[in-house]
């Protein structure tokens, strides 16, 4: 807490609520992460090259215990601080450039909850098999090799439901995700 003598003016209190405020969204990275950021970047980038979109800004989050590595909105990609460090990292930033290139941000009008719920779970599948589309055509991965990335990466998800850990909000069950996955890009398992 911070203490401090004599009266604040309105103003100097709006300027330390921005600054505080702009600190606790504030994440500190070790080299090897700050690099790894960079490579998210630059895969951001390509990305949006190869799609003819405009760049997006990637932004580093601190980390959660929601089930949430990353997510798209509004031009803005978030990851999770501790994604930085993981090996599901390729799956995780070609899924959420995918909610991009297919434009996810626009909402569901009109919707029930349950419309809401079911358009958002097959965004997230076919952001699942853009994914795949763009780890072969920006990394450059034979079609295998992609599917299996991306199926590794819903593999481990699923080791985290079973062990009780929360689904990501808006998707199916991983293991529903990856049948999916398998009836879009058949011969891959």
């Amino acid at each position: 807490m911070w203490a401090r003598q004599g009266p604040r003016s309105p103003r100097a209190a709006l300027l330390a609520l921005g600054v505080a405020g702009a600190l606790a969204g504030c994440v500190s990275l070790t080299p090897k992460q700050r690099e790894t950021l960079e490579d998210v970047r630059r895969f951001a980038d390509a990305t949006a090259a190869a799609y003819n979109v405009s760049r997006i800004r990637v932004n580093v989050e601190p980390g959660t215990n929601l089930g949430i590595g990353g997510r798209y909105r509004q031009g803005n990609f978030y990851i999770n601080v501790a994604m930085l460090d993981s090996r599901n990292l390729s799956s995780l930033v070609a899924h959420e450039l995918a909610h991009y290139v297919l434009g996810h941000d626009m909402p569901v009008a009109g919707a029930s909850m349950a419309q809401f719920q079911l358009a958002q779970e097959l965004r997230e599948l076919d952001a699942n098999a853009k994914a795949v589309e763009i780890l072969m055509r920006v990394k450059g991965m034979s079609e295998k090799d992609a599917v299996g990335t991306v199926i590794a990466h819903l593999r481990g998800a699923q080791r985290v439901v079973e062990r009780g850990g929360p689904l990501t909000p808006g998707h199916r069950t991983p293991a529903a995700e990856i049948a999916d996955l398998l009836a879009r890009y058949p011969g891959n398992e």
